[in-house]
């Protein structure tokens, strides 16, 4: 009887607590945080401690400090105090496969974390020169913008807790493969990383790009892609938070060419399908977060059920909010929402309403 009267006791006042504080879903650590410790309040304050309750505060004690060890270790320590994530890039950001797949893992875990996807496709992070962005010019009718143009106006309209930041590919193909290519390459990103942390971000991840995957040999655009990625890397003996996508994804393809020659990360040799995706967003994820990911080769798998329909409902929650904020900002591409001759993008306030209500999709298939 003494169990049963303050287990139940435990589990009502824990239930009116969770509400009380807002917590429509309250993670099981914490539910057990609330019923174990509240449990423990009522027997301190019974007069008559049996050998019963001796046993029952025992049990309790240690639920409460292994809850508290799971609260503790739920929240990776890079994403103490961070409510929203930026993701900026190019045209792989832009696609955002491997954002989504992010975000999949954070509400797998509980975060309640904001992530907004303003990739650009064609941007690089350097500057180029006329003659640099003569090709592209040629065959696609614009030349590549640059971050520069719109990093100010980006960071003021989205105010990141964090930035990821992915480039090069198109830096890679535009630079020339020389010192003075990497040396332009290099001083762009560190004046995009300075201005991130002067716009208020508390911190800013930076990526090493993609592989360049071609049968060319030699091939300059992928000679500077390891430039790059061998100078970023560099930067971690500064403190610089630096995660390197470029080397795990060439031995992983290097691997699996040894018994599939014919597999692709990037089926055009630049853009990565779904699974070059799951590379970026997985080496982001273990790298930077520490992210136990198991056997799981998917955003899909992070979920017990439904996780097909829930991927699908945070990629649309993805581009509602991506259309909205890129209309915002604007830019000097054309065919992406706020570049010219572009139809008005929805307004913030209307993409906010519609991700709320992806959201409420979202919530009952997470149970």
């Amino acid at each position: 009887p003494d169990f049963q009267i303050v287990l139940c006791s435990c589990w009502i006042q824990t239930g009116h607590q969770c509400v009380a504080h807002g917590n429509k879903k309250t993670p099981l650590a914490v539910t057990f945080h609330c019923f174990a410790g509240d449990a423990i309040s009522l027997l301190m304050e019974s007069s008559k401690m049996t050998s019963s309750k001796k046993f029952l505060f025992l049990c309790l004690a240690v639920m409460e400090g292994v809850a508290m060890s799971s609260m503790a270790k739920s929240t990776p320590a890079s994403l103490v105090g961070v409510q929203r994530i930026v993701f900026l890039g190019d045209s792989i950001t832009q696609a955002g496969d491997y954002v989504t797949d992010i975000e999949c893992w954070l509400l797998s875990q509980g975060q309640q974390i904001e992530v907004i996807d303003v990739g650009l496709a064609s941007e690089t992070a350097t500057d180029l020169l006329p003659e640099e962005n003569a090709s592209h010019l040629k065959k696609f009718g614009f030349p590549r913008p640059g971050i520069s143009a719109r990093l100010e106006r980006t960071l003021a309209a989205t105010k990141p807790d964090l930035v990821v930041a992915c480039y090069g590919i198109n830096d890679g193909s535009g630079l020339p493969n020389t010192d003075a290519g990497l040396k332009r390459f290099s001083e762009a990103i560190t004046r995009f990383r300075d201005t991130a942390f002067k716009a208020g971000a508390k911190q800013v991840v930076l990526c090493t790009p993609p592989i360049h995957d071609s049968a060319r040999t030699p091939d300059p655009h992928e000679e500077n892609l390891v430039a790059f990625t061998q100078w970023l890397v560099s930067k971690r003996a500064e403190g610089w938070t630096v995660v390197d996508i470029h080397s795990p994804m060439r031995r992983e393809l290097d691997e699996i060419r040894k018994t599939n020659p014919s597999f692709k990360f990037q089926p055009d040799g630049v853009h990565p399908n779904r699974k070059g995706h799951w590379v970026m967003a997985r080496e982001i994820l273990t790298q930077f977060l520490g992210a136990d990911l198991g056997t799981s080769t998917s955003a899909e798998s992070f979920f017990v059920n439904n996780g097909s329909a829930i991927r699908a409902l945070v990629d649309q929650r993805r581009l509602a909010l991506f259309s909205a904020y890129m209309g915002q900002i604007g830019h000097a591409r054309p065919g992406v929402p706020g570049g010219p001759g572009q139809k008005p993008a929805p307004s913030l306030s209307e993409a906010t309403a519609q991700a709320a209500q992806i959201t409420e999709k979202i919530s009952p298939l997470l149970k």
